[in-house]
């Protein structure tokens, strides 16, 4: 006999925790299924801004954060007209994401979610547009569970999604390569490293995130390319970070950089986070957005099945999109002007840009205010305008 809940929430990543624990303390019945055995098994760079445990609605404790962060270094082909991204507006965390996902998965528990993991979809059955049942697989043995609201937090790839019925004609994912790498010498312990450029990551950008004084997060981000070969290019071109380094985890996927999905509810079912593309495009940013996602998106559920009407699920992108929606369209749109830049523009860039305008830029954020500075540039200006406006 199949079990019963109100709610199903596939996937137990940020967005998936968010929004189980928003259903749950509603006081409707919710589980969880994580097709991982552990939480935080995706490779990730593992950095959100200060802000981010507002959205997780959880204090910050030391066991949570592998290091703060004071600002970044954003550097252009050029690495001399690199740009100093600091100040108190500008301060973060890099993550101990496991433990940062499972305080989400404590919060959720006590709110009275159930929680199970290796626990992989395997089909869902839709019946007059709806889904109304799932089977998965949980240890080896196949389960059928039956419910009145399907929430897909399942990330890139969605198993929901493509089983649903979504729109995924935009989805578009860039393919990323990690390195965790011992005895890096980066000066900066409290500063991130971006690097930008054709040769260096052809359409996206190479990142050295310090976890400590011992361990970094050492990636690359490419579209067109295979990643890895110019990860251990990149390696090899900055022996003063790496020289002595030694690799000790590595991992990749794809993060989704075509922006937000145009529908991403349908009758009883919804999608947050990466499944639905709520991702930062030009940074690759997905924690806060997935977090935020998810929590709307457990609010409106919980509306929904208070009310007995699915249609108040609507409520959620409508919610999302006035403010994160919004952002993630603007940084779309700097993503596909700065992908028009070849390396002398990138180069110009470093020289006209203050470390606000590439924050701004990268969050969608008073692009307008950004573009004016480039009208000494008209050449410049041209080509990034046409693609903002």
């Amino acid at each position: 006999m199949a079990a019963k809940y109100d709610a199903v929430v596939v996937g137990a990543g940020p967005a998936g925790l968010m929004a189980a624990r928003k259903i749950a303390k509603s006081g409707f019945t919710v589980v969880m299924l994580e097709k991982d055995r552990d939480f935080g098994v995706r490779a990730c760079a593992e950095a959100v801004s200060e802000t981010a445990f507002e959205t997780a609605e959880i204090p910050v404790t030391q066991s949570l954060i592998s290091n703060s962060i004071d600002g970044a270094l954003v550097f252009p082909p050029d690495e001399s007209k690199g740009v100093r991204i600091a100040g108190e507006h500008y301060r973060g965390y890099i993550l101990n994401k496991p433990l940062f996902l499972s305080a989400l998965a404590k919060e959720a528990v006590d709110a009275g979610a159930d929680l199970q993991m290796r626990s992989e979809v395997k089909a869902i059955t839709m019946d007059g547009g709806k889904a109304t049942k799932l089977a998965y697989e949980h240890k080896g043995e196949l389960n059928e569970v039956e419910y009145k609201v399907l929430v897909g937090a399942d990330g890139a790839g969605s198993v929901v999604a493509k089983s649903c019925g979504f729109d995924l004609s935009g989805y578009a994912l860039i393919p990323t390569m990690q390195y965790v790498m011992v005895n890096c010498n980066v000066p900066e312990g409290h500063m991130i490293r971006i690097y930008m450029g054709r040769e260096v990551a052809p359409l996206g950008y190479a990142w050295v995130f310090s976890k400590n004084e011992f361990v970094a997060n050492v990636g690359i981000g490419v579209r067109g390319k295979p990643a890895k070969p110019y990860l251990d290019k990149f390696i090899s071109a900055h022996p003063e970070l790496f020289r002595r380094a030694k690799i000790i985890k590595e991992g990749g996927g794809g993060v989704p950089c075509g922006g937000q999905i145009r529908e991403f509810v349908r009758s009883n079912i919804a999608l947050c986070g990466d499944s639905a593309g709520q991702v930062i495009p030009i940074t690759g940013g997905g924690i806060r957005t997935s977090m935020a996602a998810g929590s709307i998106a457990g609010d409106f559920v919980a509306k929904a099945l208070a009310n007995g009407d699915m249609s108040l699920m609507k409520g959620y992108p409508a919610t999302y999109s006035e403010y994160w929606g919004a952002r993630i369209s603007k940084s779309l749109k700097v993503l596909r002007a700065i992908e028009e830049l070849g390396d002398e523009d990138l180069n110009t860039l470093g020289t006209i840009l203050s470390g606000q305008d590439i924050v701004d830029l990268a969050n969608g954020l008073d692009v307008k205010r950004v573009a004016s500075k480039l009208m000494a540039h008209p050449i410049l200006a041209m080509k990034l305008t046409s693609k903002l406006f």
